[in-house]
């Protein structure tokens, strides 16, 4: 989150040069297959949509409100998956506050019927967090059986 919070401060600050950008896109990249490494959940599309809900009353009250549109696809070892979520910013003098209000995953069927209710929960409870973490763990634990039943075999 931090890193997606400097990237669009520094966006609409401007580039000084484009070797700026070139090294930053570079660092991003880097951090990326960083994270791609160390989870196994690569993310091959994302887009981002944001609307202001500030209202004049709002404005007076120096109120932010604002909703961001979500849509990521990706996959982790053989499961892929697409995730769209919604988070609404509340943001006022003290301090800024922000939610989950809609979560829907999409995934390909599959052989593991666990997987639908662990996704079906993670929606419910709109923790994407939850998400991430158990499907990474879940692929690696299904990596560990079919190692294990292979020595057997």
């Amino acid at each position: 989150r931090k890193s997606f919070q400097e990237i669009y401060q520094s966006d609409s600050e401007g580039w000084k040069t484009s070797k700026d950008l070139r090294s930053n896109l570079g660092n991003l990249e880097s951090e990326l297959l960083f994270l791609n490494t160390l989870t196994g959940i690569n993310i091959r599309k994302y887009s981002k949509k944001i609307e202001n809900l500030t209202s004049t009353e709002m404005t007076e009250r120096r109120i932010k409100k604002v909703l961001q549109r979500h849509k990521l696809s990706g996959n982790c070892h053989m499961i892929t998956f697409q995730v769209e979520f919604q988070i609404l910013e509340f943001q006022n003098k003290e301090n800024l506050s922000s939610i989950i209000t809609d979560l829907n995953i999409i995934m390909e069927s599959t052989a593991y019927s666990e997987l639908s209710e662990f996704v079906s929960r993670a929606e419910e409870r709109r923790d994407l967090f939850m998400f991430f973490r158990s499907l990474h763990f879940f692929v690696e634990w299904c990596e560990y059986r079919k190692r294990t039943f292979k020595h057997f075999k």
